[in-house]
């Protein structure tokens, strides 16, 4: 009977034991973060709309913005970026930006960022300023339980402008002396570009593969390995515009895709529009509708030729790329084009399906992390490529 006793009072205690340990993260008062990138000049006064970044903003206030947007590159022009936060979030709500290739093009965009975080302390709860030569444009700074480390990967050594993304060893022996000191239990560290091009979540469309990080394998691979050391809870990037997230060998790899909501120019609705805007002047002038067109043309040929060549308008065989368009096939498909469009009805929907079926542009998107106690919850929202609202895709538990 003893026995019997013992055997059920420790057959309860297992069970108690096995349900303390298999109860899920409550992440009910968990500190959140947004991680958003690549919006580029969508942010701009030209496309400041709900279907471009401003809808990515004005998701993320439904959604919840949390504490603080991280965002890893690719915000030229940041002031804007900036301004439309101010407009949907609040002047006071913390951004984090770091440098992508495309700030690196316009002396006026790194001036920007530099000043942002000036000195290296302008942004708040700074723990690290950057290397010498990289002061302002990398960094790391805490957040309640979280330790967050900004890298700019286009420093060389020397110069924060360099033009490959790369973890040189000056980087990497500052990113070690960051982690070393650090006491926060969850660390995120984010910058440009990926460890290695993961293809889309939904159309698999994969981007920059080879001339990522990886285009220097040693130098990413000791860039892993340091992650690895200090238990990194996840790398966080941009560049690709491709959504995706994987575990690299034990490295959580985060690629936020881009938040410019409709990815391209080229959208038939946008291309109508801005014909609209520019050939007015000329058709009021009493200029024929046909040389109008020419005319804008030959200023807007490369993001004519993407909408033809994707819309299937360009006529003749079309080459393997919208760019081998000859000049001919482009201005042919896009006098086809204008009056199709204009008539509206069946007409324009036939080009804006055959446009989204081809083109493969990825979706709009932006991540919402959750810091548990002991685990990270991360939420996924994208839009429909359309500039569409946008919707919880996935979640993903570390």
């Amino acid at each position: 009977m003893k026995k019997k006793f013992v055997f059920i009072l420790l057959f309860v205690l297992l069970l108690s034991f096995l349900s303390c340990t298999q109860q899920p993260e409550n992440f009910k008062d968990a500190f959140t973060f947004i991680a958003a990138a690549d919006m580029r000049f969508y942010a701009t006064e030209k496309y400041r709309t709900s279907q471009h970044f401003l809808g990515a903003v004005e998701a993320i206030k439904r959604v919840g913005p949390g504490s603080l947007m991280i965002s890893p590159g690719d915000t030229d022009p940041p002031a804007d970026v900036r301004e439309v936060i101010d407009q949907v979030l609040g002047k006071t709500y913390p951004w984090y930006p770091v440098a992508g290739n495309h700030e690196l093009e316009d002396v006026a965009y790194m001036d920007w960022l530099r000043d942002y975080n000036s000195v290296g302390t302008g942004l708040p709860n700074i723990v690290r300023y950057g290397p010498p030569g990289c002061e302002e444009t990398t960094y790391s700074f805490d957040y309640d339980n979280c330790h967050f480390v900004g890298l700019n990967q286009y420093y060389d050594g020397k110069s924060d402008v360099a033009m490959d993304g790369n973890i040189v060893p000056e980087l990497l022996t500052w990113l070690e002396n960051d982690l070393t000191e650090n006491d926060k239990k969850f660390v995120f560290v984010y910058g440009h570009e990926p460890i290695v091009s993961i293809p889309d979540m939904d159309n698999g469309k994969v981007r920059h593969q080879g001339d990522s990080l990886d285009k220097y394998p040693q130098n990413n691979f000791a860039f892993m390995q340091l992650l690895l050391k200090y238990g990194v809870t996840a790398y966080i990037c941009g560049h690709t515009h491709s959504t995706s997230y994987a575990n690299l060998n034990g490295i959580w790899q985060f690629d936020v895709g881009h938040s410019r909501g409709i990815e391209e120019s080229s959208a038939p609705e946008i291309l109508y529009r801005e014909i609209i805007e520019e050939i007015q002047t000329d058709l009021d002038k009493g200029v024929s509708e046909k040389e109008a067109l020419k005319k804008f043309y030959k200023a807007n040929m490369k993001q004519v030729k993407k909408t033809m060549y994707h819309a299937r308008l360009a006529p003749g065989k079309l080459p393997d790329e919208y760019k081998k368009l000859t000049d001919m096939q482009g201005l042919q498909g896009l006098l086809k084009f204008y009056p199709a469009y204009q008539a509206g009805g069946e007409a324009r929907q036939k080009i804006e399906e055959s446009f989204w079926k081809y083109s493969m542009y990825r979706k709009s998107t932006f991540m919402k992390f959750y810091v548990g106690k002991n685990k990270v919850k991360v939420e996924i929202y994208r839009d429909d490529a359309h500039g569409g609202p946008y919707q919880l895709r996935e979640m993903v538990i570390l």
